[in-house]
This record gives structure tokens, C-alpha cells and sequence, in this order.
């Protein structure tokens, strides 16, 4: 949204602030520093002050999912009609997904050195991972009608996620768009065990996504010999989608008028699944992991 700011802005959709994400905007009504009525009015000024006629304005930041109680953002209301884009992946693949980019990422001590079972354990934490209640809770503040959910599979995004979430807010050039940074990936299981020991924390934010990019040359190696991704034994995970099925149907009924809201399978009982673990013994454990790590430390530090 960042990089294509100008050509949002010309055809009518304002990404306001001019910054990748609005994280800080968000976390000043949230705590105070500011509220929501105010912000609102900065919009519409900053919206009236362009030369061509903004009919949208579109802002994003995805820890905003995290706040169980968004009547803070209710007064965005009274200058705009508010709709929520709520993307939906399927719970037991964001589980897997969500954990290996905590112990990667590490930007929440409560998570970033958990491990696999303790996390897959307190997974009620992850509150807004039940679609249902979750858009219900949005609608109490925006009012009925004011979310538009879409499912984050890839056979529902035929043109891949951004023309997916460009869509919801009304913007179809997407084939103009720039594409911006690179890919995400979470790490193998093995390498995000390994990860999840160090102490990256504690880095400063660019030397901790330095330590991350060393951590991920590392994963592709490993990748090469065991590309499985997949943590969670096959009948454990038929027993968490059972826990949100339920709620997964109603919203399936409710917004595409279907029985499933996910299309695509659950892994077979015969696909690999890998458990997040060091190598048993510590040579191993050094040839394949440390010793990689610190060598390509050591390589960028001489460069």
C-alpha cells in the first residue's frame, strides 16, 4: 500500500500518513494519547486537502486483531461509513503458522520462547481465531454489515492475496501495483526449535532482523534435505477444526451462503508432519544448525 501510494491516491484511495503500517496510530487511541473522533476529523482534512476527490480511505495494521474490545475505534463512525477487511486462514494451518513466526520474530515475550506444545496448549489466547464471535464482536461496534470477510485459501484468491484484499475496499487495477519487500516465510520446525533458543529479543529491531536473515540462510539448507512444515499429528488437528466448526459454518452460511467456509482438505493421515526439535545429540545439533548460524555471522560481520 506503502509503494503504491500514488496510484491508490490517483484513483480515489487515500493510504493515509504516508507510513507501511498504522500501528502507531492505532496503539495512540487504544492507550489514550489520542481517540478516535480526533483522528477521524485528521482524516477527512487530510482527504479534502488532495487535488482529486478521495472516495476511500483504506488503513491496515494486523495487531489490531489482537485487541479483544475495539469500542475505542468506534468513533471512526462518525466521520466514516467503517468496514472491517477480516482475511480468515484456516485455524489449524494459522496455529502452525503463528507460533514459527513468534519464536522468529520475537516481538511478544509472552510467546517469542514458547514451545510447540505449551503454545498449542493456550491457543484459547488467539481469541480472534474464532471467526464467528469475533465478527459478531466487530459488528457490536461498527453495527450489522460492517465486516467483509474473505477466506485466505489460495484456491478462493484466484489472483493471489493483495488483488484479494484490494478487492474488498473496491481497487481492481491490482495488475499496475509494484510489489513490495519480499516473502515471509516461516521456518522449518527444526530450525524454529533452534531459533526459539536465542535470545533475539533482546536485539535492537535492525540487528534482530539481521539475526533473523542469517537464521533463514540457515533454514534453506535444512529445507533442502525436509521441506515438511506440518506440526500437528493428523487426528489432533481434526480435533481443533472440530472446536471451531461450528462457528467456521455459521460464518460460511452467513457471508457465502455455503455449508464450509474452508474448501481446500485437511493434510491426509500419510503427509509428513514434523515436530519442532533440536537434534538429539549435541554434534549433530552443531552441524546442522550452530555451526551454520555462526558462520554465516561471522561471514556478514567481516563484510
Amino acid at each position: 500500500m506503502a509503494r503504491n501510494w500514488e496510484l491508490l491516491r490517483n484513483n480515489g484511495f487515500l493510504y493515509p500518513y504516508r507510513v507501511e503500517r498504522h500501528i502507531g496510530v492505532f496503539n495512540d487511541i487504544f492507550s489514550g494519547r489520542t481517540d478516535a473522533r480526533t483522528v477521524g476529523k485528521d482524516l477527512v482534512r487530510r482527504a479534502a486537502n488532495h487535488p482529486n476527490e478521495i472516495h476511500t480511505l483504506v488503513m491496515s495494521d494486523e495487531d489490531v486483531s489482537m485487541r479483544e474490545d475495539l469500542g475505542p475505534l468506534q468513533a471512526l463512525a462518525d466521520s466514516f461509513d467503517v468496514k472491517v477487511i477480516f482475511a480468515m486462514r484456516r485455524q489449524d494451518l494459522w496455529l502452525e503458522s503463528w507460533w514459527a513466526q513468534n519464536v522468529k520474530g520475537q516481538w511478544d515475550r509472552r510467546y517469542c520462547h514458547k514451545s510447540w506444545p505449551d503454545f498449542i496448549r493456550d491457543r484459547k489466547d488467539f481469541h480472534w481465531i474464532d471467526y464467528h464471535n469475533y465478527i459478531n464482536h466487530i459488528e457490536s461496534v461498527f453495527g450489522v454489515g460492517s465486516v467483509r470477510p474473505y477466506v485466505f485459501e489460495r484456491s478462493q484468491m484466484p489472483d493471489g492475496p493483495i488483488a484479494e484484499f484490494c478487492k474488498q475496499f473496491g481497487f481492481t487495477k491490482t495488475r499496475k501495483l509494484s510489489a513490495a519487500g519480499g516473502s515471509n516465510i516461516s521456518l522449518t520446525p527444526e530450525v524454529s526449535e533452534f531459533v526459539r533458543q536465542l535470545p533475539l529479543i533482546e536485539a535492537p529491531m535492525k540487528l534482530r532482523l539481521k539475526l533473523i536473515e542469517i537464521a533463514e540462510s540457515v533454514d534453506r539448507e535444512i529445507r533442502k534435505e525436509n521441506p515438511a512444515l506440518l506440526m500437528i499429528p493428523h487426528a489432533e488437528r481434526v480435533g481443533i477444526m472440530k472446536e471451531y466448526q461450528e462457528g467456521n459454518d455459521a460464518v460460511a452460511k452467513r457471508f457465502f451462503a455455503r455449508d464450509k467456509l474452508f474448501l481446500e482438505p485437511l493434510p491426509s493421515e500419510s503427509e509428513k508432519v514434523v515436530q519442532p526439535a533440536l537434534p538429539q545429540d549435541s554434534y549433530t545439533a552443531s552441524q546442522r544448525l550452530f555451526g551454520p548460524f555462526i558462520g554465516e555471522l561471522i561471514r556478514q560481520l567481516k563484510n
